[in-house]
């Protein structure tokens, strides 16, 4: 289950508690609380493993833009040997390898600064999901009558 449907069911299972009279405190149902939380701990890892999953796809897509990278510079070695050792054309030789090394280069650099960007992008989206997860969290246990400091030590 998504964490986010997790915390909304503790809020829910807050919100439908008795009240204590004249405080702030609340009657919690303990099973169906415990349940909750024992979903949260299951949850949580899964969300580190997507994060996780989702580093090794960077690692994986930058491995194969390096890759890739290498080839088109390898190839445009051999043309360049190629077309020196061809006597007539020795000039436009010289400068067409030199165009087509820049231009490996120049795709190798583009493909590698796509790869982090989309890494990047990633990321931040997994980092602002995982602070909304925590802020919601740390608000259920104040909401609750818990320390936010107690989910510190979690």
């Amino acid at each position: 289950m998504d964490i986010i449907q997790l915390v909304d069911r503790l809020e829910s299972l807050l919100n439908r508690s008795r009240r204590l009279p004249l405080t702030s405190g609340v009657v919690v149902n303990e099973e169906e609380f415990l349940e909750i939380i024992d979903q949260l701990r299951v949850a949580v890892p899964e969300e580190i493993k997507a994060a996780r999953r989702m580093q090794q796809d960077r690692s994986r897509v930058l491995s194969e833009a390096q890759e890739e990278a290498q080839g088109l510079l390898e190839e445009a070695r051999k043309q360049v040997a190629v077309l020196v050792d061809q006597d007539a054309v020795v000039r436009n030789a010289r400068a067409h390898a030199e165009r087509i090394i820049q231009q490996a280069e120049q795709q190798a650099q583009d493909m590698q600064h796509g790869a982090d960007e989309y890494a990047v992008q990633v990321l931040r989206n997994l980092d602002q999901h995982l602070s909304n997860v925590h802020a919601e969290v740390r608000n259920g246990l104040v909401s609750i009558g818990g320390s936010p400091t107690d989910s510190d030590q979690v």
